[in-house]
């Protein structure tokens, strides 16, 4: 199936495309017919080869997972300290970065200035 909607597809271009700088509607319509037929078979069967994962595949997907575990283990990625319990904030503020919009903005008013 995907040989022939390839297939499909590729014919169908070339003949919108000949119809298409030679003038001929009647090929540019049976070009342009083809390819509205082939996007849907190359789209189902995209979607079916995507979908269809073999037990090798999933093996080895996990062990990929099992070893940037270890990794970030042995470089100390996940030694981070842990969150404060949900209810209960730390008094330290942290300063936010250059280009972050907060949706609570820090309630510390500034002193406002007057002109003298």
């Amino acid at each position: 199936m995907p040989v022939f909607a390839f297939t499909l597809l590729a014919v169908g271009l070339s003949a919108g495309a000949v119809g298409l700088l030679g003038n001929n509607d009647d090929l540019f319509g049976t070009g342009l017919f083809v390819v509205l037929t082939a996007v849907p078979l190359t789209i189902i069967r995209t979607v079916q080869n995507s979908q269809r994962a073999t037990d090798d595949q999933l093996a080895d997907a996990d062990r990929a997972g099992y070893n940037r575990a270890l990794d970030h283990v042995a470089r100390g990625l996940l030694d981070a300290p842990t969150p404060p319990t949900p209810g209960n904030r730390e008094d330290r503020t942290e300063q936010d970065a250059g280009n972050v919009i907060t949706l609570r903005p820090n309630q510390v008013r500034q002193t406002e200035r007057k002109a003298l």
